[in-house]
């Protein structure tokens, strides 16, 4: 009775094969397969290019509007107090006696008025951005029109009404202009923050999702290959041989390009501007910190508030361990290649050298720690005359371009910092090509300017899409559906 149960059971199962076999044709089949490898290769296509934009997207964000209007407000920052120790500077000695000051001085006004267009220019956080602006060009000229007056004042002899006028000029300084500067940084910095953390958080989706839609064709082709071996007994199909060849090549090209723009961006946020960051916002105070050695000779009245808010932006910018002398020993302990750290140094410098990545880096670093040290020093002589009772000896000392001289250190260390900026500014705008570039895009170099603040700021690099990813994609794309049909099509024509 078993035996019976069997042999039945066995004979059911060829039947159910045929049923199918007769409900779903070979030739249904074959067109099914061929509109399904289409439908899937423009899913790839989709997906491709979706992730692609959004990489661009996100490169633009930080590279090209919100980065350099972070760097561009800095520099404001760092200007507005230059301008405000040249005043100073200018206002320690009778009308003329420091011509070098007042030509400083309307250098920097230059230079402001063509940052303050350069960021009226990228605005692209709204009324908020807007608003920083607005109040820094309305400001400034208040500011300018107390200098103005100190001028005016000085070469009347009258030291009160100059010291009037110079306290309502440092206070608009103070309390607006610096502030204003100071948010519109912050606004840019918050958002390219967002940008940075949102697009890490996509990466990873956007590459699964463009791995997974790429890897579609190749499965669907090597399911028909498998298909016609098994029910026609065919060797492999030169037609889907090729398309195949086709989707693994798009494959390979998706996946670089994305991953070759996340690395890129990745070392242009982290590496490159993780350092300018804080470098630059260590120059705005050392700025600021110059212009207060000015006021602290200039106010005898508030000498100590400005010696005091002296102390507190160095404190910012660099703190000398205990066990050190001063800021070139801290230099020789970070000679060493392979010192990470140096216990006890802390502020915006010991940033910049828990972050050092780049050929030279650590070299120029150490220069500008040594080149800062020195100013530092000059600094104390500074104070050290005033206490003495020879105040001309100081202000000749502070406001004196010879070296051994107050602006002479700080002119070499501005400069030692400019190396240290520029090594990784040339990072941050190579792997912003870089990653431009593995999504198609290039930099245009016939619509750059040939002004160098508008060259620092990067503001000025267009990017020109070549479309190089698009047509890669649309090409393979293509490609892959005309040899499938062929492929499909010669073997449909057998039951024509």
């Amino acid at each position: 009775m078993s035996q019976v149960t069997t042999n039945s059971a066995s004979r059911k199962k060829p039947s159910s094969i045929a049923n199918w076999q007769t409900k779903f044709t070979t030739p249904q089949i074959l067109r099914w397969g061929l509109y399904l490898v289409w439908g899937v290769s423009l899913l790839a296509l989709g997906t491709a290019n979706e992730a692609v934009k959004m990489q661009r997207d996100a490169i633009e964000t930080i590279g090209k509007n919100t980065a350099p209007s972070v760097l561009t407000a800095q520099r404001i920052k760092d200007s507005l107090a230059d301008l405000d120790a040249n005043a100073a500077n200018e206002l320690l000695v009778k009308p003329g006696e420091n011509p070098q000051a007042a030509k400083d001085y309307r250098g920097r006004q230059e230079k402001l008025s063509k940052l303050l267009a350069l960021a009226a220019e990228n605005i692209t956080e709204g009324d908020t951005e807007r608003q920083q602006i607005r109040t820094l060009i309305l400001s400034l000229g208040d500011y300018m029109t107390q200098i103005e007056r100190a001028r005016l004042a000085n070469e009347r002899g009258d030291s009160r009404s100059l010291l009037e006028a110079y306290r309502k000029a440092a206070n608009i300084l103070d309390s607006i202009l610096l502030p204003a500067a100071e948010q519109l940084q912050n606004v840019n910095l918050e958002s390219l923050d967002r940008a940075y953390i949102s697009q890490k958080a996509r990466s990873a989706n956007l590459l699964f999702l463009a791995v997974i839609g790429n890897l579609l064709p190749l499965v669907m082709l090597g399911l028909l290959q498998l298909f016609l071996y098994h029910r026609m007994r065919r060797n492999l199909n030169p037609y889907l041989l090729g398309a195949t060849l086709c989707a693994i090549v798009l494959f390979f090209y998706i996946t670089n390009a994305l991953n070759a723009a996340s690395y890129h961006l990745k070392v242009a946020k982290e590496d490159a501007f993780n350092s300018l960051l804080p470098l630059r916002q260590a120059r705005a105070l050392a700025y600021s910190a110059n212009a207060d050695e000015s006021r602290y000779l200039l106010d005898r009245e508030f000498a100590a508030q400005h010696e005091r808010k002296f102390v507190e932006k160095m404190a910012k910018i660099a703190v000398i361990p205990a066990n050190l002398l001063d800021f070139e020993s801290v230099a020789k302990e970070f000679k060493p290649s392979n010192v990470q750290g140096v216990a006890g140094f802390t502020g915006l410098f010991a940033q910049e050298f828990a972050n050092i990545t780049f050929g030279g880096e650590r070299e120029a670093a150490v220069e500008m720690l040594s080149a800062f040290g020195v100013y530092v020093n000059i600094d104390k002589q500074i104070r050290s005359l005033v206490n003495s009772d020879k105040r001309a000896e100081a202000i000749a000392l502070c406001t004196g371009n010879k070296q051994g001289q107050s602006n002479w250190a700080f002119t070499q260390f501005l400069k030692k910092h400019n190396d240290v900026t520029d090594i990784n500014l040339t990072a941050f705008t190579e792997n912003l090509d870089r990653g431009f570039k593995s999504v198609g895009y290039v930099p245009d170099k016939s619509q750059q300017s040939s002004d160098d603040i508008l060259q620092l700021s990067l503001l000025d690099r267009s990017f020109k899409n070549t479309y190089q990813v698009e047509m890669w994609s649309v090409g393979l794309i293509s490609a892959i559906a005309i040899l499938t049909f062929f492929g499909l099509n010669l073997r449909l024509k057998e039951y024509s």
